[in-house]
């Protein structure tokens, strides 16, 4: 059975062009052209990532990392939350 995680990005446009994402909880970066093929770009890098690390035998340490338990509970509940910023 397929689940779905919700992942945190980071998007940046780049001075020379396209635009640069880092999944952040994963630390698994993309590109692209455009801001929306930057952001299917780094969905398929984190996909290749997750199949790579249970080919490897890493999957649950991985998934631990982001508050998943072997037992697809949540151990870690993340929100966001406003910050105020001055410039």
């Amino acid at each position: 059975m397929e689940k779905q995680i919700l992942l945190n990005i980071s998007i940046k446009e780049e001075p020379e062009g396209g635009f640069s994402v880092v999944c952040t909880d994963l630390e698994v970066a993309s590109q692209g052209e455009t801001m929306n093929e930057a952001v299917e770009n780094i969905k398929e890098a984190v996909e290749l990532y997750l199949e790579s690390a249970e080919e490897l035998g890493i999957k649950d340490e991985v998934l631990e990392k982001i508050g998943i338990i072997k037992d697809n509970t949540l151990k870690i509940f993340r929100t966001e939350i406003p910050v105020k910023l001055s410039v």
